[in-house]
């Protein structure tokens, strides 16, 4: 009776993941947040990038890693976040939303360079409170970075920077040194001999 059980139970065991590979089912039960869009998710990430291609000497979105899906706007579908290298000479990062239900683009600092354009701005993470980043002021002279969440108030991308005293900001430094770490220009730290 033994005997019978193994090569059946084995033929089964066989069968079932032969359908489960050619169905594509990575996974029981694992939703894609991508699949839940009401947009096309591919059609939104290559618009970003053509309008990120637009920026003086960037070559776009550098890995597809570094689009993140948030709300910030408020209106309920999830926008598209990402941070570009552009310029030459002084090169600098930016953050760059698609806020694809209006259509529209926003920058965090874009061509205002806050009167100077001596800041780099990177996403750290997405966190269910929001998108967490990190401002770092390199020109004139290098500052600490500041970190905080993005904002989108009255049409325009800001920054509420989190309290020196709080576990975020603890938990986004921490982020911040371990991206510096791994690659210090995707930090928008000068590289040290």
């Amino acid at each position: 009776m033994k005997r019978k059980f193994y090569p059946i139970f084995l033929m089964n065991s066989i069968l079932l993941l032969f359908i489960l590979m050619l169905t594509g089912c990575e996974g029981i039960g694992v939703t894609d947040e991508k699949q839940n869009l009401p947009y096309d998710y591919d059609e939104a990430v290559a618009k970003l990038n053509e309008h990120c291609r637009h920026f003086p000497t960037s070559f776009g979105i550098v890995e597809e890693d570094d689009v993140f899906l948030y709300d910030v706007t408020g209106d309920g579908v999830k926008d598209l976040c990402t941070f570009i290298f552009f310029g030459s000479g002084m090169p600098r990062m930016d953050i760059v939303l698609y806020d694809v239900e209006n259509d529209e683009f926003h920058t965090l600092d874009g061509w205002d360079f806050r009167g100077a354009y001596g800041y780099n701005y990177r996403i750290l993470s997405v966190e269910k409170y929001g998108v967490v980043i990190s401002e770092r002021q390199f020109y004139p002279e290098e500052h600490e970075a500041k970190y905080g969440l993005l904002t989108f108030e009255e049409g325009k991308l800001g920054m509420d920077e989190f309290d020196e005293n709080s576990s975020e900001y603890d938990q986004a430094k921490e982020l911040f040194e371990e991206l510096a770490k791994k690659n210090p220009l995707g930090t928008g730290l000068d590289v040290q001999d």
